[in-house]
């Protein structure tokens, strides 16, 4: 099997980014996993200009989106691995949070 790759230009209108297994997108749609981080991850807070407590705040929310999208996948069910990494994107704030569950 050949992987699927997709090279996309960045624009200053992206916040995050989704990188994850097709463990997760061979059963939650794009829209899907978009909606946990707009809800998730508060708009704005990955400036470089925040203080500790926002930039904790956002690595906090990258993490439950994380955690969370794994878990939907697992519960679609997915019968492959699941492995789905969160990165906030704006200004360079906010941490890499990887859940990884195995079926």
């Amino acid at each position: 099997m050949e992987a699927k790759v997709t090279v996309t230009d960045r624009t200053d209108d992206d916040e995050c980014l989704i990188l994850a297994s097709d463990g997760l997108w061979n059963v939650v749609p794009n829209e899907t996993a978009l909606w946990y981080n707009v809800v998730l991850c508060p708009r704005g807070a990955g400036r470089a200009d925040c203080d500790d407590s926002v930039a904790a705040a956002v690595d906090n929310a990258c993490s439950d989106a994380s955690l969370l999208l794994t878990k939907f996948a697992l519960a679609r069910p997915s019968f492959d691995n699941v492995s789905v990494v969160v990165q906030w994107l704006t200004g360079g704030r906010g941490g890499i949070i990887n859940h990884r569950l195995n079926n």
